[in-house]
């Protein structure tokens, strides 16, 4: 996935295809939903220009029903169909002279729609021909739920899984603690990253998502990656990182874009529904006065 991995366990039994088995699942993964891979799963998918019903793999039909699900619950904040918006702003990344048009954005806008995509007795259904899906908001956290259950499947009920930042933690440490995992400061960079806050983590997995990395200038304004997929736009709140812990690492990870695109308030008003999809706390940075973060929590552990 372009990005790095972590395996802590904690276990007196010998577990010698350890290694072998998370290199599997991780290859896995990426042989489903890599666009960067030669005829990956996604790629079969997108290149299906038709209504014709489509078969899909389990492992892609439980993620994109996962996305679904999300999609469903923040009103369309989170859409596993706006690669059409993802790939304009990728092309300004590397072209900033090529501009990224209102224009342009409304007619990709209008090739985005959750609803325009189904699983139907185990087939992917596309409305339009030319809907395309792109699932990079919520894989990694997938990677890391699917590798928990192997562990799970061997015996293993305390680790630390981390791919691609997305972490999930079972049991506790060897001290009998908590594991706790820090929230990165949006202000700090590279080696010298410093956290925010701490939360203690259980048999549950925190992600972050945030606007303050991924940022280039384009036409005399600063436009970042995290597109509303109702506007075509970037939201228009002044949230700058949002952290989610829930019950599992890829609907975590999709509730952390999700509240990206919603912001603080509009997050709170749909909390209810996404305590419904395994989400156990949230927490919003936000600027603040002599460079302190304004913090806004919803059901956010506490630290012991």
């Amino acid at each position: 996935m372009g990005s790095t991995y972590e395996v802590k366990v904690v276990t007196d039994r010998a577990l010698g295809g350890l290694k072998a088995m998370v290199a599997r699942e991780l290859l896995d993964f990426d042989i489903t939903f890599s666009t960067w891979r030669e005829n990956s799963e996604i790629l079969r998918v997108n290149a299906h220009k038709s209504t014709e019903p489509f078969v899909v793999s389990p492992r892609f039909r439980r993620v994109l029903q996962q996305a679904l699900q999300v999609a469903e619950a923040t009103g369309g904040a989170f859409d596993p169909t706006m690669k059409p918006l993802s790939d304009l702003y990728r092309a300004a990344k590397k072209n900033p002279e090529v501009g990224l048009e209102d224009a342009q954005l409304v007619a990709a806008q209008k090739r985005v729609g959750y609803q325009k995509v189904a699983l139907v007795d185990g087939k992917l259904v596309k409305q339009h021909p030319d809907l395309v899906i792109d699932l990079d908001g919520i894989v990694a956290g997938a990677a890391v739920d699917a590798i928990a259950d192997k562990l799970t499947a061997l015996g293993v009920d305390s680790f630390y899984l981390q791919v691609t930042g997305e972490v999930r933690c079972g049991g506790v440490k060897p001290d009998g603690s908590d594991w706790r995992i820090g929230v990165v400061d949006p202000s700090s960079d590279g080696a010298a990253q410093r956290p925010v806050a701490a939360v203690p983590l259980r048999d549950l997995a925190l992600c972050s998502s945030g606007d303050y990395r991924n940022v280039v200038a384009v036409g005399g304004r600063i436009v970042h990656h995290l597109f509303d997929p109702r506007t075509g736009r970037n939201p228009e709140h002044t949230v700058v990182s949002a952290s989610v812990v829930a019950d599992s690492c890829a609907i975590a990870d999709a509730l952390g874009t999700a509240l990206m695109v919603l912001g603080d308030e509009a997050g709170a008003e749909l909390w209810p529904g996404l305590k419904k999809l395994g989400a156990r706390g949230a927490l919003f940075l936000k600027p603040g006065k002599e460079n302190v973060w304004d913090e806004v929590r919803i059901e956010w552990p506490e630290e012991p």
